[in-house]
């Protein structure tokens, strides 16, 4: 059942940061004041900022659910590709987009930017914590509920001979 309501979640997820982006996207494309375009480039692009680290959180919270259920880690590396996705596709593709605008029409701010650089890092962040956070989950789930207990070999008092 966990899984399901991960997969159903991750799919919502999914949906509304893919219509996200694609809205920021399409204030770029805009015929209309490019002052009016960056400016609403940037309100679409915060928000859908904002968004990805809420679904991240929402989607790490269940997935730390499933893996705790059913010793699953499938869920908790579903929720780093879905957020590295979308940084790299926020700081590769719609960061360059803006700043390829923001030249093409003459605002003074559009210089180098360190975009990738900071999504690489955040990318690695994000799985260094998911590798942190699946191991801590696994260790308590293995302290909470031990397997059957393996039977301790006691060493003989005599030793066994070798039968012909």
């Amino acid at each position: 059942m966990w899984n399901k309501i991960y997969l159903i979640v991750l799919a919502v997820f999914l949906l509304a940061m893919a219509l996200l982006t694609n809205y920021s996207r399409d204030w770029l494309q805009s015929i209309g004041s490019p002052q009016a375009a960056i400016e609403g480039y940037f309100y679409y692009s915060n928000f859908s900022w904002i968004f990805l680290w809420f679904s991240a959180f929402v989607l790490l919270i269940l997935a730390n659910v499933v893996l705790a259920k059913y010793l699953k880690s499938w869920a908790m590396w579903a929720t780093f590709l879905y957020f590295a996705f979308f940084i790299m596709v926020r700081y590769f593709w719609l960061g360059r987009s803006a700043l390829q605008f923001q030249s093409e029409n003459g605002f003074p701010d559009a210089g180098l930017s360190w975009g990738p650089i900071l999504g690489v890092i955040l990318c690695a962040a994000a799985a260094a914590f998911v590798f942190f956070n699946q191991f801590t989950v696994l260790r308590m789930s293995k302290t909470m509920h031990p397997t059957a207990a393996e039977p301790e070999f006691e060493e003989a008092s005599e030793p066994i001979a070798d039968e012909p």
